[in-house]
């Protein structure tokens, strides 16, 4: 094994440089949600970069929906299903920007670029490094099989029904999910599960139009009255408040607990890569370990009303919106959870805040002693000088229940991410050193997954 790995990390090397431009020529293309023009693009770069990897791909198609790109390399008795994803999130507010988002920009090390971490830095070294592992041995180990939608981001809504056009698709022996990386201290993470979520746009209208605030005294005010809304959802101390929110919650075991303080905590660097003196509810120490690792939540991801531009306008809004997003643990369904919002709201009262679904998806968390997770620990030898710790799941969320739960897949992610990506945020970045040791990682899961006994 070792001439082999040796043949395959210096191929890695040789080939970084062009690598690392395929990744800006990638990242040039503003693949956001709804725009339709640019995740068709988006689509055909990743086409032809597998087919240009060899690899035979179909590209299955909806009306109106993105395209789901699927290619497969390699042969054997066990198939791994990476599940990938092309578009981004918006990278609005351009002007938080340091350099343009759709610019890719190289400085000290790291690509900044929306999307460059979340996914099509990770989606590429994968496809790289899948590469570079076969040109080095002769063949692949195993079947790799690229499962890339262009929903991710948004809802994930038709990746259950495109993948329906083929569902052998979704046969395999584990898969290999987008994310992982480093901690703040720079120890790798294997994370074993990702979590569910639902999200849904609140809205109230309590006048025909928005009115003269001298009225206020009488006439009711939209965001007042979404915001009395909002505070039952969620306590100060980010306790969801929602009724029967947590019924079927599962609660951690003690193994699970065992496990969790073995993990690292890094309360500090934490606070100081988000600029933040404490915690939610000022939770601290042990507390915030396990809120962080099984608590639900209830956040507000936008809210809007009334006159927000520069300068003066005394009116009295007539409409309110927030956007509000709840992370799910198992063994929470966001079918149940949608249901019991909508009961909660109008129990207090709130029969004229209207709700829309924009997203559900299912948690999925694999156990951290499946052989998916001992064989990517293995892959990090040689690699990264420590041992890779093991997560229950990471704080995101991925369309894993879909892909995994019809065979009971296990998964695994292991990546290139570290605290100061900035995902979903302005000026996100990657670093590539760590790209670089991804995709050597990467190469040797291959090898330790096609290893394992069925």
């Amino acid at each position: 094994m070792a001439p082999d790995l040796a043949a395959f990390d210096a191929l890695c090397d040789e080939r970084f440089d062009r690598w690392v431009d395929e990744l800006r020529d990638f990242c040039t293309i503003p693949c956001e949600t709804d725009q339709f023009p640019e995740l068709e693009r988006g689509a055909g770069w990743v086409e032809q970069r597998l087919r240009a990897a060899g690899a035979e791909v179909a590209v299955l198609r909806e009306e109106g929906v993105p395209p789901l790109v699927v290619g497969e390399m390699g042969s054997g008795p066990r198939t791994l299903i990476a599940v990938q994803h092309y578009d981004v999130q918006p990278a609005a507010p351009l002007d938080l920007w340091d350099t343009g988002p759709y610019d890719p920009s190289l400085r000290d090390g790291r690509l900044f670029a929306r999307g460059v971490c979340d996914d099509k830095g990770e989606l590429l070294h994968r496809i790289q490094a899948a590469e570079a592992l076969r040109d080095a041995l002769g063949e692949l180990p195993c079947r790799i099989r690229f499962v890339i939608e262009g929903e991710e981001e948004s809802d994930s809504a038709h990746l259950a029904a495109l993948l329906g056009q083929r569902p052998e698709f979704f046969e395999g022996h584990g898969a290999l999910v987008e994310g992982g990386g480093v901690d703040e201290k720079g120890r790798p993470q294997l994370v074993c599960g990702v979590r569910g979520m639902v999200y849904v746009e609140l809205a109230v209208r309590t006048l025909g139009f928005d009115a003269h605030s001298g009225g206020a005294q009488l006439l009711p005010n939209a965001p007042w009255r979404l915001i009395e809304a909002l505070a039952t959802l969620r306590a100060p101390d980010g306790t969801v408040l929602i009724d029967a929110f947590n019924d079927d919650l599962a609660q951690p075991t003690q193994e699970q607990l065992d496990h969790l303080r073995t993990l690292p905590f890094e309360e500090a660097e934490i606070k100081r890569i988000y600029e933040i003196r404490e915690f939610v509810g000022g939770r601290t120490g042990w507390a915030a370990q396990v809120a962080d690792t099984f608590q639900p939540t209830c956040n507000i991801s936008g809210i809007s009303s009334g006159w927000t531009d520069a300068g003066v306008k005394t009116i009295t809004p007539a409409n309110a919106f927030a956007k509000v997003d709840m992370r799910l643990i198992p063994k929470q369904d966001p079918a149940r959870i949608v249901e019991r919002v909508r009961e909660h709201l109008d129990q207090r009262g709130f029969q004229d805040v209207t709700m829309t679904v924009h997203r559900g998806e299912h948690p999925y968390w694999t156990s951290i002693n499946d052989p998916i997770v001992d064989a990517a620990e293995r892959a990090h030898a040689g690699v990264f000088d420590e041992q890779p710790l093991r997560w229950f799941s990471a704080g995101g969320t991925a369309p894993m229940h879909q892909v995994c739960a019809p065979h009971q897949l296990p998964m695994v992610t292991i990546g290139a991410g570290d605290p100061e990506v900035r995902a979903h945020a302005p000026n996100e970045s990657y670093d590539l050193e760590l790209m670089r040791r991804a995709a050597k990682v990467t190469g040797r899961f291959l090898q330790e997954f096609a290893a394992i006994e069925s």
